[in-house]
Order: C-alpha cells, then structure tokens, then sequence
C-alpha cells in the first residue's frame, strides 16, 4: 500500500471507529488518531495485549475489534472501582487489566452480536499470533499464555482449540491448586465488578510472583532465553505513550486576566498595522528566496497532484445542482400533466434533484512569525508553500497569513505608556504587524513570489496570538464558502516580553484561548500545527511536526489527517 493509500485507509479506518466508540460508549469526545484512542487530547492507555496493533500491518477488522473493546472499557467499567482495587506491582496491575478487559467483553450486552463476533475475533487472533512466536518457546511465554487463555476461556465460556488446550495442559494442571479458586470464582462474578476486581487483583498477585520466580531461574539459564525476556518485557509494557515525544506548549491561568473579568485590554492600537510581506522586501531578494524555495521542494520529491486529490477527497461536499427532468420516478413534474393525458402510458413525468460534489471550502494558514521560528524558515517556507498550491489544486480558496509586533520590546506603545505615568494594567503593550503572504483572492501562481517572503528573517520579531487568531478568523467569516478551517502554525505560547513582564506571563495565553473557543463556536474549524511542540493546551485539534529532520510526504499526510478531523462525511 503505497503512502496515500495508506493515508487515506488510516484516516477512514480512525473516523469510522471513532464513530463506533462514540456510539457504543456515549462519549462524544472520543476520537481516533493514528490507530489510537484519545478523549479530546489524553491518550486512553492500552493495557490488554490482545488491544494493542501496529497500524501499519492490520485490516480495517482489527482496528474495529479493538474500538468494540475500548468502547466497552467506556461504557462498562467504573475507573473508581477500578482504581481500589488496582494492585502496585507493575506486573500484577497488567494482569489485572486484561481480567478486567476479558469481564467486559464476557458481558457484552446479547442485542450487540457483532461486538460480541468482534472481540472475540481479536483475542482469537492474538492468541494464534502468540502460539507462533519465540515467546511460546520459554517458560515464562508458557506461564503467561497458560493464565490468559485459562481465564479468558473461563470467563467468557468460550471453548479453546484442541491444539490450545493440548499445549496448555500441562501447566494448566501444574498451577490448578494453586489459583483454581480464584478461576472458579471469576466467572461467577463477572456481573459484579466490585467482587470480581477484588478476586481479579488476588489472582494477579499470585500470578506476578511466578513470574518473578521464573525470570529468577530463567536468569540463570543461558543466554539464548534473553531473547525470550526481552519480548515478554515488551509485551507486559502498556501502550500510554502519545504517538510522539514532544512536549506540551506550557500553559497556566492568569491572574490578570481573571480579576478583569477575562477581559481583555489593548493599551493603544496607535501602532497596529496590517502589510504586504512582500513589500518589505527588496524584489531582487524575493527572487532569490523563490527560488531557494523552488529548489529545495524539488528536491523532496513531493507529489503536489497527489495530495491535491487527497484534499480534495477531504473537502468534497453534496451539493444541489437544480432538477434532471424527464425520469421515471421522483416528483411529478407539473409541466407534463398535459403529456400524461394525451399519452398515458408516458413514464418520463417525474423530475428529481441532481446532486453533484464539490469543493466549498476556505483554509486560512496563520503563521506565528515570532523570533523562534526564524530557524525554521526554510522548510517551514517548503512545507506551507506545497500546502497552498495543493489545496489550491483541490479547490480550496487560501489565504497565508502572519503576525508579529512592529519592534521589540514593547516599541511606541511602551513608551507612551510610561509616559502616561504606567497606569495600572495597561493590557497589550506592543505594535502588532499583521502579515498578507497570499489573499484569498490571489491564485498560487500570482501569489508565489510573495509567498517567498516567509524566507526574510527581518520579519519575524515577537508574537500576540489571540489577536492574530481574532483578526484571521474574521478574514475567514468574509469569504463565500460553506466551510472554513483556521490553522495556526506556531512553535510555542504567546510571547511579547513587555506585555508580559506588565501584567503576568499567562495573560497572552489566557486571551488565546479565550479566542480560539470563540472562533470554533462561530462554525470556524481551528487547528494547531506545532513545530516542534504539542500545541493541545490552547488548540483542541493539533498536530505536532518535527521540523528538525527532513520534510517527507508523511509530513502532509498527517496534516491531511489532522484537516478530515473536522470534515467526516
């Protein structure tokens, strides 16, 4: 499966079992990314190994099965229960997860039968897998598959393969004394979660212990069992870690801003000005920046046309095209009563709506041009230049836009300020540059030479976000479209040194979330592109792109991911 494929399937495979754990759980802000289950940004942990996939080698089946599952951890456990009973040791708590997991999917409401074929389905699945791997092959493979499928098969009552139990059955006799009670008592409980988690944490302990003895001895056995340990290890490591390893843009309330009642001041708009940022630099300079630009996108081999068509994939929308007359059924077309009478055997009389699809959507790309992301001009330049003329080939009206401050420091409005004798809180304090890299009504082709302006260092000084967002949303609410998407493309929280040295260092960040919460509730689809930085404490939908390594078509691929999000058809 080649990357856009693969792209799309990933994106069809995370709406579609999105939609299932919302329906089966109730919760309407679960949503998959990447193969993986989030509640609006927090990553739901896996813990049952039988869960936990490799989204690049599954079938849309698997990727169902393991929704039906955690849809079901939703719905169905009680996470103070859970908690209670849940032992310390790492081991015994992994253990005791997979219990819990095996109870809700033993208990599966009968109206759900598919849900029911499904989870069975991936245990099944996982359980093979497990037979043919080196794990089998140790004792403490053996000890665990033995324990899993025992109480996986007691639980639920479903029966085990001939070979399973033939593999199995001479450890199974060997612990029988020893944790029959606890196997016995699980399925007699399986409707009480109370009971059950205290006889299911009981049953862990005991099962942790030998383990332990047994990669004891094993550790004194030779070294062809490390290889054994080590995927043992791996797979007793739950799956709590986001897709990526960037760090969280920091974020915390302001003082200031909530004894104003969250409102937000502008000491002075004196300064506040909107430019081409084409027109702040030499034309023989655009020239050469354009064609850097040029140069280093050919060298990524990027294909614009296929991304094109995966955005416009994406953004296509039903929408009415006027009547096809003369049908054989639909709505009776008044027009040919008079036909009908003379001829009543005529059965073209009807008319009905033709339906065609398109693209009616509008993207605005906002760029943070504060002074940290002068080291990521180049390819950032690369990145959002191929996104324009990519979503202009799909259709999509564009608009790139900028902000920054006119000086450092505060600039003119500082100064008038201390002028004025410093009143008490002033709010912002700076000269905000807004920037017009490519309008709405400019095509890629004639904007292209200004585009290359995002290469001018001079540009990029310091940042008022919320103001930014404000002043590009309602940009956006003035175009003619049926949808319009926001994406903010920055590299860390507000930042204007003397705004915040005034009042606190959370009052620029405060008032962007206030914004951004404002602008999606206006029907303005907001996004975050972090570069380099997980941007979900001020943008609900966010990706975060390492702008460090090489840009690859994985890089457009997600960003197309992240853009569906808000766009399920």
């Amino acid at each position: 499966m080649n990357d856009i494929a693969h792209s799309i399937f990933q994106q069809h495979t995370d709406e579609l079992c999105g939609a299932a754990v919302r329906a089966i759980s109730g919760r309407i802000n679960a949503h998959f990314r990447k193969g993986r289950l989030y509640l609006d940004d927090s990553l739901v942990p896996v813990l049952a190994p039988h869960l936990r996939l490799d989204p690049d080698n599954q079938t849309f089946r698997d990727f169902r099965a393991v929704a039906d599952g955690l849809a079901l951890r939703l719905l169905a456990c009680d996470p103070i229960i859970y908690e209670q009973a849940c032992p310390q040791d790492e081991t015994a708590r992994l253990l005791y997860d997979f219990f819990e997991q095996v109870r809700l999917e033993a208990t599966v409401a009968s109206e759900w039968p598919g849900v029911q074929a499904n989870v069975q389905t991936r245990f099944r699945a996982w359980a093979e897998a497990f037979e043919h791997s080196p794990l089998i092959e140790s004792s403490l493979g053996i000890l665990l598959f033995t324990v899993m499928l025992t109480v996986w098969s007691r639980v639920t009552g479903h029966v085990l393969s001939e070979a399973q139990q033939d593999l199995l059955e001479a450890t199974r006799a060997g612990m029988a004394g020893e944790i029959g009670q606890e196997l016995y008592a699980l399925r007699r409980l399986r409707n009480d979660q109370a009971a059950y988690a205290v006889t299911a944490a009981r049953l862990a302990e005991k099962i942790s212990l030998n383990l332990a003895s047994e990669m004891a001895l094993d550790r004194r056995q030779k070294d062809s069992e490390k290889s054994s340990r080590s995927l043992f290890s791996l797979l007793l490591t739950p799956d709590t870690q986001p897709e990526d390893g960037f760090d969280v843009a920091p974020f915390g309330q302001s003082r200031v801003f909530d004894q104003h009642q969250a409102s937000y001041r502008v000491f002075t708009r004196r300064y506040d000005r909107v430019e081409l940022a084409a027109s702040r630099v030499r034309r023989a300079e655009l020239k050469q920046f354009r064609q850097q630009m040029d140069e280093d996108r050919a060298a990524l081999s990027i294909g614009v046309a296929q991304l094109a068509r995966l955005f416009r994939r994406i953004f296509r929308m039903p929408q009415d095209d006027g009547w096809i007359f003369g049908q054989e059924e639909g709505i009776l077309d008044g027009r040919t009563l008079s036909q009908l009478v003379a001829s009543p055997a005529e059965t073209r009389i009807f008319r009905q709506d033709q339906v065609i699809e398109r693209v009616d959507q509008a993207v605005t790309i906002l760029l943070d041009c504060s002074g940290s992301m002068r080291t990521h001009a180049r390819r950032l330049s690369v990145l959002l230049d191929t996104l324009l003329r990519a979503l202009g080939m799909a259709g999509v009206q564009t608009e790139l836009l900028g902000f920054t401050t006119g000086a450092w420091n505060g600039g003119r409005a500082l100064k008038d300020w201390q002028r004025q004798g410093k009143p008490a809180h002033p709010g912002r304090l700076n000269e905000l540059c807004h920037l017009l890299f490519k309008q709405a009504d400019t095509s890629w082709s004639r904007a292209r030479l200004d585009i290359a302006a995002l290469l001018k260092h001079d540009l990029y000084r310091e940042g008022v976000d919320g103001e930014a967002v404000l002043w590009a949303s309602q940009r956006l609410q003035e175009q003619q479209v049926r949808r319009r998407t926001l994406i903010v493309v920055s590299d860390g929280c507000p930042m204007d040194s003397a705004t915040q040295y005034v009042n606190d260092d959370y009052y620029l960040a405060s008032h962007l979330q206030q914004v951004v919460r404002q602008t999606i509730s206006q029907g303005i689809d907001v996004v975050g592109l972090g570069v380099g930085l997980d941007l979900s404490s001020y943008y609900p939908r966010s990706l975060a792109v390492d702008l460090q390594q090489a840009l690859t078509p994985a890089v457009f691929y997600d960003i197309a991911r992240l853009l569906s999000g808000g766009h399920r058809r």
